[in-house]
Parts: C-alpha cells; sequence; structure tokens
C-alpha cells in the first residue's frame, strides 16, 4: 500500500504540534531528499515559535490567562497546523515525484522528513485477478451444471471493495469471444447446460470496483451433459 506523510495530531494538542514542527524542521534543514520546503523550515519554525509564546501567555493549569488569551493560543495552533499540513503535501508529492511507483523508497524517503509515515488505505485501486477459480461437478446438481468457484482478488483491502463479479463464457478459450452470461456479488456462480446437447464450455471471472472492471482471470474449461 501506498504510504503517505501523516499527521495525527488535534490543533487542540499544543505541545504535540510545537514537538513535531521541530521535529520536521530539523529534519528538512540540509535535507537533500527536500531541497526547496514549501512553506520553509524558518516559516515553520516562527509558527512553533508563535505557540509556544501563546502557551506561556496562557499559562499552566491553575494559573490561566484570559479568555482573549486562548482564542490567540487556538488561533496560532490553527496556523501551525495548517502549515504542517502544507508541508506534508509538499514532503509526499516530491518522495512520490522521485520514488514513482517504487513504495519502499518512498516510505524512506517520507522517513527523511520527521512526519510520521503510514499505509493509505483507500481508495481501492483496480483489482487484480481473482485467485483459485475453479469449476465442480457435484452430486448435489444435474448432469448438465457446473458451480464455478473463486476467491476474492489479492489486493481487495476490505469486503465492500470488490462491488460483484463477471461471468463470462464462450465456446473456446478465445477470451475475446466470450459472452457475459451473469454477475455475482459471491464468489460461487452456477451455470446450466439448455442446449439439449453436450457442450464445452471456457469460463471466466472479472471482479468489478468502482474503478472498473479488473483483471481477467486464468480460464476454466468445462464439458458438461444435457439432460
Amino acid at each position: 500500500m501506498k504510504p503517505i506523510a501523516s499527521i495525527k495530531l488535534s490543533p487542540k494538542n499544543y505541545a504535540g504540534l510545537v514537538n513535531l514542527g521541530n521535529r520536521v524542521a530539523s529534519s528538512l534543514s540540509g535535507n537533500l531528499n527536500y531541497l526547496t520546503p514549501l512553506p520553509t523550515a524558518l516559516s515553520l519554525l516562527s509558527d512553533v515559535a508563535s505557540v509556544v509564546t501563546a502557551i506561556g501567555v496562557w499559562g499552566p493549569k491553575g494559573n490561566r490567562g484570559s479568555h482573549a488569551d486562548l482564542l490567540d493560543l487556538r488561533q496560532k495552533a490553527i496556523t501551525l497546523a495548517q502549515t504542517l499540513k502544507s508541508l506534508s503535501q509538499y514532503v509526499q508529492n516530491t518522495a512520490q515525484t522521485a520514488a514513482g511507483s517504487d513504495y519502499a523508497l518512498m516510505a524512506a524517503i517520507l522517513g527523511t522528513s520527521g512526519f510520521d509515515v503510514t499505509n493509505h488505505r483507500s481508495p481501492q485501486g483496480i483489482l487484480e485477478a481473482v485467485q483459485n477459480f475453479h469449476a465442480a461437478v457435484s452430486p448435489r446438481y444435474n448432469p448438465n451444471q457446473v458451480k464455478l468457484m473463486w476467491k476474492k482478488p489479492l489486493n481487495v483491502i476490505t469486503k465492500g471493495n470488490v462491488k460483484n463479479y463477471l461471468i463470462m463464457k464462450g465456446t473456446t478459450a478465445v477470451f475475446s469471444a466470450a459472452v457475459q452470461i451473469g454477475t455475482s456479488t459471491k464468489t460461487k456462480f452456477v451455470d446450466t447446460n439448455y442446449t439439449g446437447a453436450p457442450q464445452t464450455w471456457f469460463y471466466w471471472i472479472i471482479p468489478v470496483n468502482n474503478e472498473g472492471s479488473g483483471a481477467i482471470s486464468e480460464v476454466v474449461n468445462v464439458s458438461l451433459f444435457s439432460i
């Protein structure tokens, strides 16, 4: 999964924002991975200093300042949080440009930024092919029926990532000549030979999500009797 520069802090976590700001400013200073940070490290340190000053004015518990002092602290903390958010986006874009689709390299570059690095779990990308696609001719079914079964694609993140599966069938092993015979929201499908003669058919499964149709499965061929 794609790594991302993460900020897991509330704007009301004043000390946490100050610590993160100092860490990021120190990590970006002279960092060859990030030559032109925007906002600059100096701008970040200025926002950190403003929050530190406002914390001092607001005072410790039991000796608090005025309501106006609290509002000033909150506004300065929001400004610092916004600066950190802008820098995290700069860091993310820079690391992605440098690493491309090499997520291990991207994570390594992000790790030098001072931000926490987490995995991005959404949105689900284009689905891979289903796993373990096979057919079963069982005594539970008529001789002219076949049960197709498979497992979800490997890159499914959550259960709802697969909207449905397309069931494709052809009279040859050439996929371009196949036609869709149905859909299923489950990982199984029963097909029946109503032609009145024995048939050999070829099947494929295609997973579908919000990105559209995923990868085509391997082909499975089945010979069915007629009744």
